[in-house]
């Protein structure tokens, strides 16, 4: 539960900063790392409910598949935690 307090808290720090152009500090590439990491694995647990259509199911996977490519490749993790974010609306 406190890693879910502290992921939404960095979730308003950064949406509150306007998502600045300035380069995110590795602290900040660390905790968006984190942030995304584990909203990934929400996402990956999201698809063995049972409740939820077959269509939608395929969306979210997708889309973890997506985010787990991007950080893997190195992309900023910071953008990837934005996307996940803007994302988890249709969740």
């Amino acid at each position: 539960m406190n890693r879910i307090v502290a992921i939404t808290l960095f979730a308003i720090l950064l949406w509150t900063q306007g998502a600045s152009a300035e380069t995110p500090s590795s602290e900040e590439r660390s905790m968006c790392k984190s942030a995304a990491e584990y909203m990934i694995k929400i996402a990956n647990e999201s698809l063995l409910e049972k409740t939820s259509r077959p269509e939608r199911i395929e969306k979210r996977r997708k889309l973890a598949e997506e985010w787990t490519s991007r950080l893997k490749s190195g992309e900023d993790p910071c953008q990837v935690y934005e996307d996940i974010q803007k994302a988890a609306t249709t969740f």
